[in-house]
């Protein structure tokens, strides 16, 4: 188990501020001289990238689907984001009836050889996958789960993955939605930029994190924070006694740094410090009895710098957790997200932002990490 922290997606803001005459560090004024976010830009092989992409559940067939019946579908975008290995999700509004989809990708020269059949049942719920959803980690996630599409309805999800093979550049796909009398829906078009690792390197150093400041209240690091949930269960105790008790969740980040390399990866260590109930010295006492344990987390894997939205992706692919002097060791074959959003970057200091929309209210977090 791991704390519920706060991270992840959402509306941030960035700005690229330069220091003064007198301060030798100053921002790159080419964050991109090896033209790593260019290779983006590259017009993808549809059949060596269709040959590239595994879903779990479909079938591939040749030739190409033919729309026959008037099935309406919501697919509200024309383009999204990919990411080597981990690849991306599709969401739509699942008409009535859905039995499956079709996709197939094309370029400017037309349709790939194969097409994907995907039967309703490898389907999911909207996730959030390379847009995956997190639970571990210091970038996880709050309050619920948050999928760059679910604000607009989108109830149905088909989790793509990219093998290796698969690299940064451009290309697009159609999508036909079918039900059970065989009727195919007319397509949908999206195009797909699949990201390069890397593309900043006024982001390549040693960060430390330095505090949080949680709705306009500051956290600094190696201080406690208690939610303010009401968090409320039955205490059965030993006596026969059952009693209500309100539980404190709390816990405190004693040290995070976070490393981004030039080569497009990642690696940070975070320890901390959380505040949890001893339920059978609570039932004994008949009252909620707290102690501490010290929890750790490592994780390492790829970061990408999207210059156009101004976007900063780390994908996961390998972590260590211990909590409760036990250790997990994890490998994510395809990726995990732990963080999508936007930064605000000076020579000095990173500040990544994070909104969110809890019970009709906007409630705002930063991170603070200087550079070491």
């Amino acid at each position: 188990m791991r704390k519920v922290n706060v991270f992840l997606t959402s509306c941030l803001a960035i700005a690229a501020l330069s220091c003064s005459k007198d301060d030798a560090k100053e921002l790159a004024s080419d964050p991109d001289p090896d033209g790593v976010n260019a290779q983006e830009e590259v017009l993808l092989d549809v059949n060596a990238v269709s040959n590239g992409v595994t879903i779990d559940g479909a079938t591939k067939k040749q030739g190409s689907p033919v729309p026959n019946g008037d099935i309406e579908f919501s697919l509200d975008y024309k383009k999204q984001t990919a990411f080597q290995k981990n690849g991306f999700n599709i969401e739509f509004k699942a008409p009535e009836g859905f039995a499956g989809a079709y996709v197939q990708l094309k370029d400017e020269n037309g349709m790939a050889d194969t097409y994907f059949d995907i039967p309703a049942s490898a389907t999911t719920g909207v996730s959030n996958k390379a847009p995956k959803t997190i639970e571990r980690g210091f970038f996880a996630n709050k309050n619920a789960a948050k999928g760059s599409l679910a604000s607009k309805g989108e109830d149905t999800s088909i989790d793509v993955n990219f093998e290796a093979a698969v690299s940064a550049g451009t290309f697009c796909y159609i999508i036909c939605v079918y039900d059970g009398q065989g009727f195919v829906s007319q397509p949908s078009e999206v195009c797909v930029t699949v990201e390069s690792w890397g593309g900043n390197v006024n982001l390549v150093a040693d960060w430390e994190f330095t505090k949080e400041v949680d709705n306009g209240e500051t956290i600094n690091v190696g201080e406690e924070y208690c939610d303010d949930y009401d968090y409320t269960r039955n205490l059965d105790c030993n006596s026969g006694v059952t009693k209500e008790v309100t539980v404190d969740y709390c816990y405190t980040t004693d040290g995070l740094e976070i490393t981004f390399k030039s080569d497009g990866s990642y690696s940070y260590v975070s320890d901390d410090t959380d505040k949890d109930v001893d339920w059978d010295a609570s039932e004994a006492s008949c009252e909620l009895v707290y102690v501490e344990e010290n929890s750790s987390y490592s994780s390492k894997g790829n970061w990408a710098y999207d210059e156009e939205q101004s976007r900063l992706t780390l994908v996961e692919f390998e972590y260590t957790d211990t909590y409760d002097g036990q250790t997990e060791n994890g490998v994510e074959e395809d990726g995990y997200l732990i963080f999508d959003g936007k930064i605000t970057l000076t020579a000095d200091n990173l500040v990544i932002t994070e909104t969110d929309t809890y019970e009709g209210e906007e409630e705002v977090y930063q991170y603070h990490f200087n550079k070491k």
